[in-house]
């Protein structure tokens, strides 16, 4: 694997041109790549940027890894779309292009992008032929951290296109709230009634979903497996994006270990897990109150975790495109929520000229 070193000095525009001419040099491709996609000595194109990105990393710079990387976080290149770009017109691909495709999403799992996992479900088997359901139920249910698990993970759950970059979005609302964090006189006094609306929906989805699930495994005697609790909800400012991403990891979990109660569930539910319509019209048949009030809180857990989600991806493509003004249009909701509810505070109007240090 050839490893690049971080870039300090980028050649000329001209120099990095005549550079790519012998097709070996993976650092050339690497460079001009980047001058493309910066605007540096020449227009910024993004097409061309990604372009010879890919071929410095396909010819093994792991350097230029981290540039796509940041062409899919402002959303200027679609991962599903440079997926199937390799299985071509047939749908087919060869085996040293599946073997850098598993590279590929094995990083973006272990990163815990299930979105994008999510986004190409339809060719995780085809890139992971010895996929085994039984054996991902198993891990899930058992905890255990395997490809079968976020497969069945990915391919089962719907509305999950946004649980992509979770630190970085969790970074940049850290960085985003730093000074009402810092307010003492503040922090006293967050609670549910400083949230966003849709973060209240989701806080009382969980309450519905946790209590109902604790009926279940009382009334059938089953284990009760973890799931977090309004309580038990580190607050800031904000739910925290890595927070939602394993309440709905936890829900999916808890929804495996009663699926053997109902046939319907296994028969009818677990084969809907796609589509949030089919899976409320299954809640229609279900009889056990406690079981529908579950399976229906479910289905509004990923809905309203997907909102959520969506809401911090845009930041975060935001502030990667130089727009800050719906950062600021964010924070101060929150400054606003604050002065309804009559909490004390110095917090000013924020703008672009005077949001907070923002470094991802």
């Amino acid at each position: 694997m050839y490893i690049c070193t971080m870039i300090t000095n980028l050649p000329t525009y001209d120099e990095a041109r005549r550079a790519i001419r012998g097709g070996k040099d993976a650092v050339a491709f690497l460079h001009l790549g980047i001058l493309y996609a910066q605007g540096i000595g020449t227009a910024q194109n993004h097409i061309l940027a990604h372009y010879f990105l890919k071929k410095a990393y396909n010819m093994g710079c792991t350097e230029a890894e981290k540039y796509l990387n940041m062409e899919y976080e402002s959303g200027r290149i679609d991962f599903a779309a440079d997926i199937a770009y390799y299985f071509g017109d047939d749908g087919s691909a060869s085996q040293e292009t599946i073997a850098k495709l598993r590279a590929r999403v094995e990083a973006e799992r272990k990163s815990k992008h299930y979105g994008n996992l999510s986004r190409i479900r339809n060719r995780l088997v085809l890139i992971f032929p010895e996929y085994n359901r039984d054996k991902a139920i198993k891990d899930i249910l058992y905890g255990r951290d395997s490809i079968d698990a976020d497969i069945l993970y990915a391919t089962c759950t719907s509305d999950n296109t946004s649980e992509i970059y979770i630190a970085q979005q969790d970074s940049l609302l850290h960085q985003l709230y730093a000074q009402v964090e810092s307010d003492d006189d503040i922090w006293e006094y967050i609670n549910t009634d400083t949230l966003s609306d849709e973060e209240k929906e989701l806080a009382q989805c969980l309450v519905n979903l946790t209590s109902s699930y604790k009926k279940i495994c009382r009334k059938y005697k089953i284990e009760q497996k973890e799931i977090y609790t309004l309580d038990a909800l580190k607050l800031h400012p904000y739910i925290k994006v890595q927070t939602m991403s394993t309440l709905r990891r936890q829900g999916f979990r808890c929804l495996l270990s009663i699926k053997d109660i109902d046939s319907i569930i296994n028969d009818e539910y677990l084969e809907e897990l796609d589509d949030d319509q089919e899976l409320l019209n299954v809640c229609e048949k279900i009889k056990d109150q406690d079981m529908q009030l579950f399976l229906i809180s479910f289905v509004e857990l990923n809905i309203d975790i997907e909102s959520l989600q969506l809401t911090s991806l845009r930041l975060l493509q935001s502030y990667r495109n130089n727009n800050l003004a719906p950062l600021a249009e964010h924070i101060n909701a929150f400054v606003d929520r604050l002065n309804k509810v009559g909490i004390k505070h110095n917090q000013p109007f924020y703008t672009v000229d005077n949001l907070p240090v923002i470094v991802i």
